[in-house]
């Protein structure tokens, strides 16, 4: 009699203990799985405030500004690394047609950087940004010279790229305080999202080395338009 008595504390109590393992378990996975939706909704949004930092609307936009892959590319014109890697930048959108973009955001970390900055905004007020951006990187040597820019030479290449130079004198005349705070705004993004030199990349929010550039376009690609 005794013995049954005990089976039977003994079942309820196996039965108690298991509904208490059962519990916290539940109550684990709960606890893990609200840490887990709390973390990816906080990275969206830290993803998508870096993404209002890198794409302004005075960027300058090439390719399909629908397209679901963003390049971004915080360049200095008087940086030779920018220049170097400039026309493969330059070939993104045509390589992968309407499905990337490439956004330049423009730096003056060098000395001088900011009048050559401001002659492609000249430039780009007539449509020719990549004319110019295209002219300055192919007579990189001949303006910018001991680490100086040679203002001088720098608007005959302005000249050379089809800007209309009195036109472009004209609109710097009248909006250089402008162009001044959107340079100082590109900088200000580039602290923010953590620049310290150029060329820095973003693919879609994410800073990538530019050894994996191409690599995180096509891995973009395939995630984004290959579903």
């Amino acid at each position: 009699m005794v013995s049954r008595r005990k089976d039977k504390i003994n079942a309820k109590l196996i039965i108690s203990l298991s509904l208490l393992v059962i519990l916290i378990l539940f109550a684990a996975g709960m606890y893990l799985y609200n840490s887990y939706k709390t973390t990816e909704l906080s990275n969206k949004s830290q993803t998508a405030q870096a993404e209002e930092l890198l794409v302004r609307e005075h960027s300058y936009i090439i390719g399909n500004k629908n397209a679901k892959v963003t390049v971004v590319e915080f360049f200095d014109p008087a940086c030779p690394a920018c220049v170097r890697i400039s026309p493969l930048v330059a070939r993104i959108p045509e390589r992968y047609l309407d499905q990337v973009r490439v956004v330049y955001r423009s730096v003056g970390y060098h000395d001088g950087s900011d009048i050559i900055l401001s002659l492609l905004e000249a430039a780009k007020e007539q449509g020719k940004f990549k004319e110019a951006f295209a002219a300055f990187n192919s007579r990189y040597p001949s303006w910018f010279i001991n680490n100086r820019v040679n203002s001088f030479v720098a608007w005959g290449v302005l000249e050379q790229s089809g800007t209309n130079i009195e036109i472009a004198k004209e609109f710097l005349d009248n909006n250089q305080d402008k162009i001044n705070e959107m340079l100082q705004q590109n900088m200000e993004d580039a602290a923010n999202t953590g620049v310290t030199s150029t060329p820095t990349f973003f693919v879609n929010g994410i800073k990538v080395d530019q050894k994996e550039l191409i690599e995180t376009i096509e891995s973009e690609i395939a995630k984004i338009y290959e579903e």
